[in-house]
């Protein structure tokens, strides 16, 4: 497992929380490492938030296809433990297309007052997918962040450039920073919507 990358990330993210807005849904992104695309964070505030349960419906990718946008299908690779396993992402985007990933995910506690579950791509596992069923991701690290009355959720993600051709990467890079802000804001809505769910 990639822990360490993740936690590093973590690390990254928690200096731009504070600027944030209190009030209403606002990101912040940077760059890091000269790398094609920005890393963001965004935060939905003034929300009512289960943490423990939202921390479940995280945790539960096998249940992403039913209930998350976009997820075609999940796989468990490897399982260390109920809150610290390897798995496989298959997404259909609109206009970018199908892309796969294989990630590392685990419940990093609390920090700061924020509960944390954060992950890093498993790059051998990523490099074994077939590219003929999707683009694979160069780089793919996230985290949420959690609060009674707040939840964050952080991205940095890149197609890999030998999987979609030059053009295709310099529009697809660039479309993803134009876009990030409203992305962060439909993973937290997603999310916290399919927790609030009744089953």
């Amino acid at each position: 497992m990639s822990e360490s990358r993740a936690q590093q990330f973590l690390d990254r993210v928690f200096p731009y929380l504070p600027e944030l807005n209190e009030d209403r849904f606002s990101s912040k992104s940077w760059k890091f490492d000269n790398r094609p695309t920005n890393e963001g964070v965004g935060m939905i505030p003034r929300l009512t938030v289960d943490v423990e349960r939202l921390v479940e419906r995280i945790l539960d990718v096998e249940e992403y296809p039913q209930n998350v946008k976009y997820v075609e299908d999940c796989q468990i690779l490897e399982r260390e433990s109920p809150t610290s396993f390897t798995y496989v992402q298959h997404m259909s985007l609109p206009l970018l297309g199908k892309v796969q990933s294989a990630m590392d995910i685990s419940d990093f506690g609390e920090q700061d007052g924020y509960r944390l579950v954060a992950w890093n791509q498993n790059r051998p596992a990523t490099d074994a997918l077939n590219k003929k069923q999707g683009f694979r991701t160069d780089y793919n690290l996230g985290a949420w962040l959690i609060k009674p009355n707040a939840v964050a959720f952080a991205l940095s993600s890149c197609p890999r450039k030998s999987d979609v051709g030059g053009l295709k990467f310099a529009i697809m890079t660039r479309g993803a920073d134009a876009t990030a802000g409203e992305v962060l804001r439909q993973n937290i809505t997603g999310m916290t919507d399919w927790a609030a769910r009744h089953e």
